[in-house]
């Protein structure tokens, strides 16, 4: 059995507040989805918002800081309610610093990013790339540190539940299932990333592992090994293998389901997250907004 959530992580929201950060965010106007590329206007919108429900404001953000720095190295916020217009998501999340993007193009390219069951990238091992552990934005030149996620509509049947597994956890695994050795090679032998076409497409090379931090998403990898003929040897491409399958057998990860209102916030570099499959990914209405986010 996967792990739970933890309770020490969870940040119950009460109404009264959840009710207030409502009203302030809908009293703004309403705002497409390009124009919160703007530094500014995030900024506009996150001041309004908070100045109307100051201390409750700050008493989220601060509990969100807390819960963060320490394992599970995330927090889930339970009992707020969106607008529409995505509003107070971008006000939440630009309380921890710039939210960013790659250039607008739907589907699959948003500041406020829609996340839903059938634009998810099919992966060659079979299903789709979503439900294997990884990080987000490895193919940027420097991934992204946070990313938020709220649920607006859960999978009616109960799929794609969250999973996400911790750097510490990872580490233990790698020493315990594979050995030091594996451990240190993949701490100390840089592996290609396939960089996205608007940072000039062609290859980073970056270890996946270090002392306190993972970069790993395995599609990445093998598309600077095919796309720019970058090589490893037949030795780390093993490690690798072997890397991924103790991943998925881990029974360190921790599975939930999020609800409708539920805002996960999650360390990009000191976790890996995936979701589970969903039975008819056609016919579900599931939909999550995603937002990636700098730190000062």
């Amino acid at each position: 059995m996967l792990a739970c959530f933890p309770e020490t992580a969870r940040i119950g929201i009460p109404s009264a507040l959840a009710r207030g950060l409502l009203e302030a965010a809908e009293r703004l106007p309403l705002y497409d989805n390009r124009e919160f590329y703007s530094v500014e206007l995030q900024e506009f919108v996150h001041d309004t918002v908070r100045e109307t429900c100051l201390d409750g404001f700050d008493w989220i953000i601060n509990k969100i800081k807390k819960r963060i720095a320490a394992w599970p190295y995330c927090a889930l916020l339970q009992g707020l309610d969106f607008d529409e217009g995505n509003r107070l998501f971008v006000a939440l999340n630009r309380a921890f610093g710039t939210l960013e993007a790659l250039p607008y193009q739907q589907p699959r390219a948003q500041l406020v990013h829609y996340l839903q069951p059938a634009t998810d990238i099919y992966s060659a091992r079979g299903g789709r790339e979503a439900e294997r552990l990884h990080t987000d934005a490895v193919d940027w030149q420097t991934p992204i540190q946070l990313i938020s996620m709220a649920c607006v509509r859960p999978d009616r049947s109960g799929g794609g539940r969250t999973r996400i597994l911790d750097i510490e956890a990872i580490r233990e695994e790698v020493k315990t299932k594979l050995g030091t050795q594996t451990l240190e090679q993949l701490e100390t032998t840089a592996v290609p990333w396939q960089l996205h076409a608007c940072w000039g497409g062609g290859v980073r090379w970056q270890p996946v592992l270090s002392e306190a931090a993972i970069c790993w998403r395995r599609y990445t990898i093998d598309l600077a090994l095919e796309v720019n003929g970058a090589r490893l040897s037949d030795e780390m491409l093993a490690s690798l293998d072997a890397f991924e399958a103790v991943l998925g057998a881990s029974r360190r990860t921790i599975d939930f389901l999020m609800d409708r209102g539920d805002l996960l916030f999650s360390d990009n570099l000191r976790t890996i997250h995936a979701r589970t499959a969903i039975a008819s990914e056609e016919a579900s209405d599931r939909l999550m907004i995603r937002s990636w986010i700098n730190l000062p």
